[in-house]
């Protein structure tokens, strides 16, 4: 049965007063895809091995399936772990391999081949059973690690970045594969990566972490349309988002000359004189030598074009800003162009804390 994750209050210090977790509260249905996205050094490992009962929490409650698992060892949990090196016995075959956690719960030897056999099928290991670790590649090696954790009939699948050691194009196959995989078991995952291109294609729900904390726990369209704080969206997003100081004035966003209406997400929540962030993605922006003169746009000349694939990426400088907007008509370095953002779809942050306009501040998040 796929198990419900509850944490409560979840913090642990490390020796030298590291407070690697802070304060988690959190919730998993049974069945989610659930990913702990965050830069290295945010606590997301730490959690995930929290949960699984290798590191002791500090102080603070792990439910599962409503049953406090929080002084459980490991075994006791019915959780099974894919690390990112796949921790592959390098003497056992394949099938050994795959049937280990059930040799540790005494399953005679018969049955263990069954089960990892069948575990084998499903992931395609079929000709490769009596091949040893070392005779495999880095997709084979990370399938074993599947069906080992899939023979183990678990309600908690742990992926500690299983697919980081794979390259760009096998990534991308073993991505797809293993959301198809998810979806057949019904097993509640929760999947650890610092690459937010994999945590939106995945979950469910993703939990984005910094230091301790958690920034923001939502879908993943709504961490990429409607990010929380100014962390949140400097890191979400595989081009970065444009952030620029305004002042609001008049009831528009005064940058320098320009004024920009505010997006309508803000237009309420903001004051006369405030002193605000403003941001909006290069995808949401449109650009050309039309704009070159606009009181609604950002002008400039373009400084660097990139190219994406279908489309470019192009750099302007406007009053020493660097201001970026995605076109498949590419203007050439130097020629003066405007920036126009979607209104509907840029966003404004307070800069007092980061916080975006609209939510509690998160000051007040912190006395509630």
């Amino acid at each position: 049965m796929s198990a419900s994750v509850e944490l409560s209050s979840l913090v642990k210090v490390f020796p030298g007063g590291v407070r690697a977790l802070d304060g988690i509260e959190m919730a998993i249905e049974p069945g989610e895809f659930f990913a702990l996205l965050g830069p290295s050094g945010c606590g997301k490992t730490t959690l995930l091995r929290t949960i699984a009962g290798l590191e002791k929490p500090t102080s603070g409650s792990i439910a599962l399936n409503g049953n406090d698992v929080t002084t459980l060892p490991p075994g006791d949990r019915n959780v099974a772990m894919v690390f990112q090196d796949y921790a592959l016995y390098p003497h056992m075959t394949v099938v050994d391999n795959i049937a280990y956690p059930l040799k540790v719960r005494k399953v005679s030897a018969q049955e263990r081949r069954v089960v990892a056999e069948e575990a084998g099928n499903h992931l395609q290991l079929g000709g490769l059973m009596e091949r040893r670790p070392g005779q495999l590649s880095g997709g084979q090696q990370q399938r074993v690690a599947l069906a080992r954790a899939i023979a183990y009939h678990p309600g908690l699948f742990l992926f500690d970045e299983p697919l980081s050691n794979l390259d760009a194009r096998l990534r991308l196959e073993a991505r797809t594969f293993l959301k198809r995989l998810q979806n057949e078991l019904g097993v509640t995952t929760i999947y650890v990566t610092h690459d937010q291109s994999e945590a939106l294609a995945l979950a469910d729900r993703i939990a984005v972490m910094e230091v301790g904390h958690i920034r923001q726990l939502d879908t993943p369209a709504n961490v990429y349309q409607r990010p929380a704080s100014v962390f949140v969206a400097s890191f979400i997003g595989s081009t970065p988002m444009n952030m620029i100081e305004a002042t609001v004035s008049r009831g528009h966003l005064a940058i320098g000359d320009v004024e920009l209406p505010i997006p309508p997400s803000a237009k309420e929540h903001v004051s006369e004189g405030e002193d605000v962030i403003f941001a909006f993605r290069p995808e949401y922006a449109q650009i050309s030598n039309d704009f070159a003169s606009s009181v609604d746009a950002l002008t400039g000349e373009v400084a660097v074009t990139e190219l994406l694939g279908i489309d470019h990426l192009v750099t302007v400088e406007h009053n020493g800003l660097s201001v970026q907007a995605t076109t498949r008509a590419v203007p050439p370095v130097g020629e003066k162009v405007g920036v126009m953002p979607e209104s509907d779809h840029a966003l404004v942050y307070r800069k007092s804390d980061g916080g975006l306009v609209g939510t509690p501040s998160l000051a007040d998040s912190v006395l509630e």
